[in-house]
């Protein structure tokens, strides 16, 4: 079973990142670093610990991504919208580590 405190790492993380995108800042080359940081993370994990650190995390952003937002964004001036750009956000990070999760699995051998 995958160690819940690496997974609410992960997701406070990128839930804090998804803040700072709310502000204006421009994360993107932090996010790809947390990104890998995440995978290779994962991966130490679960060979130490058990299988699944990273499909746990993905799980876990889809489930924030779907949750009620309002209190991450009750001091924006357009509520909704910033909720629904947290959401996306959320979810496009999701995607990016389960592209990634596959990509070993692509080139037939795993890469950390």
């Amino acid at each position: 079973m995958p160690e819940e405190q690496f997974i609410q790492m992960y997701v406070r993380d990128f839930a804090t990142m998804a803040s700072r995108v709310e502000a204006g800042s421009d994360i993107e080359a932090q996010l790809n670093k947390r990104i890998s940081e995440t995978r290779s993370h994962a991966a130490l994990m679960d060979a130490r610990k058990a299988e699944g650190h990273l499909a746990a995390v993905i799980d876990r952003l889809r489930s924030e991504a779907r949750k009620d937002a309002s209190q991450a964004v009750k001091n924006t001036p357009d509520p909704i919208a910033a909720a629904a750009r947290r959401q996306e956000f959320m979810l496009r990070v999701a995607d990016m580590l389960d592209a990634e999760m596959a990509e070993p699995e692509k080139r037939g051998a795993a890469r950390f």
